[in-house]
């Protein structure tokens, strides 16, 4: 069981771990740097290895958050190509679209858990 749990943290090869449970329970708008300050610290294992959650969000464009999913896009964007399995609009082989990416890349539920 404990398999799954891990899986559903992952996205595109990044591995949120208690951070993915962290955003959902946020409460939104949220401001880029209020979550440098609250979660910057956090480590994300990548497929390249470990990078601080604020030097990805460092880079990012947008300054206000209204849902979790729009943090992990964020973060997704903000790592380097090397960091992200398919993510930075590199067609999988054999796939046409986002909508055949295996649902482990989609990482389950990224909606926010209290509203």
């Amino acid at each position: 069981m404990g398999t799954d749990n891990e899986n559903q943290a992952r996205a595109y090869g990044v591995t949120f771990g208690p951070l993915k449970r962290a955003l959902r329970e946020h409460q939104y708008p949220v401001s880029t740097g209020e979550l440098i300050e609250q979660y910057g610290g956090f480590e994300l294992e990548t497929a390249a290895g470990g990078r601080r959650l604020e030097s990805a969000l460092q880079e990012c464009e947008t300054t206000t958050f209204a849902e979790p999913w729009e943090v992990r896009d964020a973060i997704l964007g903000g790592l380097d190509d090397d960091a992200v399995i398919g993510y930075h609009g590199e067609p999988v082989e054999g796939k046409s679209d986002d909508r055949d990416a295996p649902e482990i890349d989609r990482a389950g539920d990224w909606s926010r858990l209290s509203e």
